[in-house]
């Protein structure tokens, strides 16, 4: 159905909370104004005995109000009466004041500390007004609890949360029953800000949330929920703003975002008990909202195994350059579900991070399962966007390709790379252009096979994910200056007497992609034992022609430097390197770039060595695409417990794309130190994925 059929249909699917005219105050059951006392009995029993007379409005005046958690009943809503209406959780005595109850952690069910605002199986409950309602975390209380590793060479310290995490995850993929799944005192998963269970007509309006433990809001398994005007601003790791989980029937709208996750996040349950369950996240409407913050605006995701359907986004605007992606989809094999029939459309994104349309089937455990996801049905439209690492950003696994995209009337400038398409299947693309340029296009143009003298090479480029049919120009330059055209055709024969060959591609519309610049090796290089791998890097320009250094040495940061050069040179914004720099000038172009670490004491070591972890957290740098915000894995395989939680995801990764691999037994070796043949092997599949 189109955007208008949609909005109608979700809009019938929602009703509102019906309510009792009765008013009460929390002062008629005794709460204190700023008093240091803790509220919670007082709040609590108001909330009880309204909801035992049928219903009604229990009314906060201005003040501060000290308490635990607060459990919602059927026919009650909480008024905040005054913006001087201020609910503060505290954040002592956890075991006290936040309850063990039934919920969902990361949309698995679990017992855990009570969410700060929590309701089950309730209906028609409200949560209204112009107050706060503060989380009271901060670096010393809750986010203190987990470690979360984003960057490249992000340190490797202590995650209190990963073990409980790992127990968990491995309690979903086994199917312990959930009254079997206890958390809570001497565990520390972070409880939710406010979590409803199960519960029909839900109205959540006006108020101000922040410094959450963990998510902001989760509903999970709701009918006819609207969230209506909030704000959201809430800086911990995993503060999520609004991830309604399983629900059918969900109106967002007029709310404003700034947040330290995902900004909304549709899910539908972990795994194997999303699967069990069966329940999509469905029927979603989210309109006019200011996303200022986050890591994903309008995210779907990653916890969908249940499915995510029926979603329609417009009209929004996307207005911070701290967003790292305006529309987010992440998944992976574990995970499995549909993303499908969705909307976004008529929106504005004056400036992103990452990119203004990402999605991938590699987020966190990436191919590492049996159940793969499927995206299908995918419509953006009417966009207008502003900065990023990429214009727009997709792949998908070879097995299930995204079919059914649609891309229409799209214009981002700004971006450092346009864009990334992997496995997309007879997308419809109209009117999309990306730094000024129209697409489709030819993409990732390079030359196949070793120039020399004599020799055929062939050219290669790719279209939105696949092979398009395009033609090819040869030029031929002394010195890599001057160009003299040569030939045409997909392959070309290398004339002699000239120092560096180039391709062109040219699509049926005059669209022209042109490759780098290969060098013409020398007929002596073709003659001597030397290997393929170390012929292709020597024509791209990463190692000299006639480069003797024994396979089995070690390699070392300033060598591995030098050879990164020209794929450093993808990096938007950089110039392009050649062999000029001295091996420090690498080093020190390597490090500022990220593509390699300092030393602890802030020395680049160059004559210091890389072990096998680190090495893949090279090739994820070096390799032309980035993922920001992907959370964190760990690889599989056999000493997957040995490789450190900081490079985990760039081991699995690598291990996914090939660019390093595991011995026969399936062993990584984490430890140990790479050599310039595993180096030379590494770097040219990394070239190769790289498009050089």
């Amino acid at each position: 159905m189109d955007k208008l059929q949609l909005h109608r249909e979700i809009l019938k699917r929602i009703e509102k909370p019906v309510m009792k005219s009765a008013q009460y105050s929390v002062l008629e059951f005794g709460a204190m104004p700023d008093s240091e006392a803790i509220q919670t009995g007082f709040f609590q029993k108001a909330i009880d005995a309204v909801s035992e007379k049928g219903g009604g409005q229990v009314r906060i005046p201005a003040g501060r109000y000290r308490t635990g958690a607060l459990h919602l009943k059927s026919g009650v809503e909480l008024h905040l009466e005054s913006e001087e209406t201020v609910l503060s959780f505290v954040n002592e005595n956890v075991a006290v004041h936040y309850p063990v109850v039934f919920g969902h952690w990361e949309a698995s069910p679990c017992y855990n500390f009570s969410a700060l605002i929590y309701a089950c199986d309730a209906h028609d409950i409200a949560v209204t007004g112009r107050g706060t309602l503060d989380g009271g975390a901060d670096s010393r209380h809750w986010w203190n609890w987990h470690h979360q590793v984003e960057d490249a060479w992000s340190s490797n310290e202590t995650d209190l949360q990963l073990a409980d995490r790992k127990a968990l995850r491995r309690m979903n993929e086994e199917g312990v029953p959930a009254k079997e799944r206890v958390f809570g005192p001497g565990h520390f998963l972070r409880p939710n800000f406010v979590q409803l269970v199960r519960c029909r007509r839900v109205l959540l309006q006006g108020i101000i949330l922040k410094n959450s433990p963990m998510w902001q809001l989760n509903p999970v398994m709701c009918e006819s929920l609207t969230i209506d005007g909030l704000t959201l601003s809430s800086h911990g790791a995993n503060n999520d703003g609004c991830d309604p989980e399983s629900c059918s029937g969900v109106h967002i709208l007029n709310c404003r975002f700034d947040t330290g996750d995902d900004c909304i996040s549709l899910k539908s349950g972990r795994d194997r008990d999303g699967r069990m369950a069966d329940k999509p996240c469905e029927y979603v409407l989210i309109e006019n909202n200011e996303f200022a913050d986050g890591h994903g605006g309008v995210a779907l995701g990653s916890e969908m195994s249940g499915g995510i359907r029926c979603v329609l986004a417009w009209h929004n605007r996307f207005s911070s350059p701290n967003l790292t992606y305006a529309l987010r989809l992440k998944t992976n094999a574990k995970r499995g579900g549909k993303v499908e029939d969705i909307i976004l459309a008529d929106s504005v994104m004056e400036h992103v991070q990452g990119a203004a349309i990402h999605g991938t089937m590699l987020y966190e455990d990436g191919r590492n399962g049996d159940d793969l996801p499927v995206f299908r049905n995918i419509t953006i439209e009417n966009i207008t966007a502003y900065g990023g690492d990429y214009g727009i950003f997709l792949e998908a696994f070879d097995e299930v390709p995204i079919t059914g995209l649609i891309l229409r009337n799209i214009t981002i400038d700004g971006a450092a790379r346009t864009m990334r398409a992997m496995n997309w299947k007879r997308p419809v693309i109209e009117n999309v252009t990306i730094n000024g340029q129209r697409f489709p296009r030819p993409g990732k143009v390079r030359i196949l096979g070793v120039p020399m003298e004599g020799q055929q090479v062939a050219a290669s480029a790719e279209f939105c994910g696949g092979q398009g049919d395009c033609a090819f120009i040869w030029e031929v330059s002394e010195d890599g200056t001057a160009w003299d055209r040569a030939g045409e055709g997909p392959a070309f024969t290398v004339p002699g007497n000239y120092g560096f060959v180039r391709t062109t591609a040219w699509d049926r519309d005059g669209n022209g992609e042109r490759s780098r610049r290969y060098r013409v090796l020398s007929q002596k290089a073709g003659k001597e034992e030397i290997s393929c791998e170390r012929l292709r890097l020597a024509c791209r320009e990463m190692m000299e022609d006639g480069d003797t250094t024994e396979d089995g040495a070690l390699i070392t940061r300033e060598k591995l430097a030098g050879m990164l050069m020209p794929l450093i040179s993808l990096n938007p914004g950089r110039q392009d390197h050649k062999r000029g720099e001295t091996g420090r000038e690498c080093l020190h172009i390597a490090v500022a770039e990220g593509f390699l670490d300092k030393g602890r004491d802030g020395d680049e070591l160059p004559g210091g060595h890389l072990t096998r972890q680190e090495m893949a957290t090279v090739a994820m740098q070096a390799c032309g695409i980035n993922y920001r915000n992907a959370s964190s894995t760990m690889p599989v395989c056999t000493d997957g417990d040995k490789v450190s939680n900081n490079y985990g995801t760039n081991v699995a990764r690598a291990l996914y794309f090939g660019f390093m691999e595991t011995d026969k037994n399936g062993f990584f070796g984490p430890e140990e130190l790479v050599t310039v043949g595993e180096a030379v092997k590494i770097l040219n599949r990394t070239a190769d994925f790289a498009g050089i």
